[in-house]
């Protein structure tokens, strides 16, 4: 339902995937674009600072992989959320999206 503050959101998967690749984001999150098919997506107070870190690399290693491999990027878009500080854990690699921890964030683009 949409209206009186409700969303409605749909996503189309056109690769197919096992259910336990899926996973679901919600909260309040901003995305910046960082290349011509990724976008970097945060909370809002961190979603500078994640472009920032991701934002040089992310197509050049996704061409590296294309080069690698003889083949093109299969999932289309490469999408990096970038997850709250009380999120415990390092990360998750799922088709089209990693989740990632705030620890990477040094600033510098080192890790």
């Amino acid at each position: 339902r949409t209206g009186a503050g409700n969303a409605a959101f749909s996503f189309e998967q056109p690769v197919a995937i096992p259910s336990y690749l899926l996973a679901i984001a919600a909260g309040q999150l901003e995305g910046r674009s960082i290349g011509p098919r990724s976008t970097a997506w945060s909370e809002p107070s961190m979603a500078d600072a994640v472009a920032a870190e991701f934002g040089a690399d992310t197509e050049g290693f996704l061409l590296a992989a294309e080069e690698i491999t003889g083949e093109p990027y299969a999932w289309g878009t490469y999408d990096i959320l970038c997850l709250p500080p009380s999120f415990p854990y390092g990360g998750m690699e799922n088709p089209c999206l990693t989740f990632c921890t705030p620890t990477l964030l040094a600033g510098d683009r080192s890790l």
